[in-house]
């Protein structure tokens, strides 16, 4: 089986690439909600949520609650979402 965790790595750098517009290391809220939906279409849902939806989702993502999501944060969150 493929080392798991360098899958999600390049999971993770693939997301950065895409939505860390900053070049800050970290996604902020904006880019988390562009990723959050852009993900959400590509899963044949319209993309549409409630700000309330949204806040709840990032707080899960948050681990720190430093208001942004940091690489090993994303990383985590894949895995639960990947049920690994």
């Amino acid at each position: 089986m493929a080392d798991i965790d360098a899958v999600i790595r390049k999971c993770v750098d693939d997301i950065w690439k895409e939505y860390d517009k900053d070049n800050s290391g970290f996604l902020d809220k904006g880019e988390t909600k562009e990723f959050v939906k852009n993900t959400l279409t590509e899963m044949g849902e319209n993309g549409e949520f409630s700000e309330t939806d949204f806040e709840a989702c990032f707080k899960e993502f948050d681990k720190d609650g430093s208001g942004t999501i940091e690489k090993d944060e994303m990383a985590i969150f894949i895995k639960k979402v990947a049920g690994l």
